[in-house]
């Protein structure tokens, strides 16, 4: 596979101490560690698609924001050269997932001049998303 979906648990457990302010007792505790919850796999269609909208304005007096996402760049159009500083609209999205309960979260994107992710240079398109 090109990459990997992964999916930290998370676990909070809560408690609380009292004591009497006017006597002393003795006390005997033993903590034991919890382990995490098991994760929950199925199979599943799920399809990531990632586009990138050329904002192009056909009319007068267009708003390139405005229209970013109204048009896409096709097959034909790579490899795209863009000028550093110049905006990269980018469209995630998920297709033919049949759980409803996934959701995309997009925390860090970025950009290399090679197919490998983990090449340099690295250009930020998203980060802290």
């Amino acid at each position: 596979p090109r990459g990997s979906i992964t999916r930290d648990s998370h676990f909070e457990l809560l408690f609380q101490c009292k004591y009497s302010g006017t006597s002393v007792e003795a006390i005997v505790m033993e903590i034991n560690s919890v382990p995490p919850p098991v994760s929950v796999a199925a199979a599943g269609p799920l399809r990531v698609v990632l586009q990138l909208g050329n904002g192009q304005c056909y009319s007068k007096g267009c708003v390139e924001e405005a229209v970013a996402y109204t048009s896409f760049y096709g097959p034909a159009d790579y490899p795209l050269t863009k000028v550093l500083r110049e905006p990269v609209y980018v469209e995630v999205s998920i297709l033919e997932r049949s759980d409803p309960n996934i959701v995309l979260n997009l925390e860090h994107c970025w950009a290399t001049s090679t197919p490998n992710p983990q090449s340099f240079p690295q250009w930020d398109l998203l980060v802290d998303g």
